[in-house]
């Protein structure tokens, strides 16, 4: 979603394949629930203060610069989300304890494959002695067809889309302190198919991203 200029409050939207589905099916589904704000096209260090017209004319370049249009890839806008800090933040919060790739297996031998990979993220440089962010983590999977997310007591939230047995190559966001992500059934020619897992942290934007593999084994058994 994005302005159209500069000079009006009129929004252009572009819809996720999730948001497309869901509106197309006609039963209420599409509801927006939370939005972000980012400032990903803005360049701060065009801030004048030389500028000889005064202090109104300080940020005139960056009032200026050109909006971005709208877009559903995840890894391209969003990427610097608006958030509000406590007077005399010296440091923007970030994630850690999240490793740069994981992989989960498809045993084809087991009658109840896969127990998947638990990620726990933290924060650091939160307002306080706290290392995670107080109204937790978003996490979403951008190809949910090979691996889907599960939280405690929910294979399917926070919709009513089973992820477990669905073949839509869609993404797939659930909320908590931790998620597991689990194999899907692959076939043998899919084997290190790939995708990645998007964290944020809901209350100080923080992010980060990582690589989920599906390795196929033929038989039970495990990778690690």
């Amino acid at each position: 979603m994005g302005y159209l200029n500069n000079a009006t409050t009129v929004l252009d939207a572009v819809l996720t394949k999730k948001g497309r589905e869901l509106l197309a099916r006609g039963q209420n589904e599409f509801q927006i629930t939370k939005f972000a704000l980012a400032d990903d096209e803005v360049d701060y260090s065009l801030w004048n203060e030389t500028n000889p017209l005064g202090t109104d004319y300080y940020g005139k370049i960056i009032e200026s610069l050109p909006l971005l249009e709208p877009t559903a890839n995840a890894n391209t806008t969003m990427r610097y989300k608006l958030v509000t800090r406590e007077t005399g933040t010296n440091k923007m919060s970030s994630i850690y304890n999240v490793e740069n790739s994981y992989s989960v297996d498809w045993n084809a031998g087991e009658a109840t494959p896969g127990g998947g990979k638990v990620i726990t993220p933290n924060s650091k440089d939160l307002p306080g002695n706290g290392d995670v962010d107080p109204d937790g983590y978003s996490f979403t999977i951008l190809n949910s067809s090979i691996a889907y997310l599960s939280t405690a007591g929910s294979e399917v939230a926070p919709s009513n889309i089973n992820y477990a047995t669905s073949n839509q190559n869609m993404s797939q966001t659930v909320y908590g302190t931790e998620c597991t992500v689990k194999a899907k059934e692959i076939l043998e020619s899919q084997d290190g198919a790939a995708t990645t897992v998007i964290i944020t942290g809901l209350t100080y934007g923080a992010t980060r991203a990582c690589t989920i593999s599906v390795n196929y084994l033929a038989t039970g058994g495990s990778t690690d």
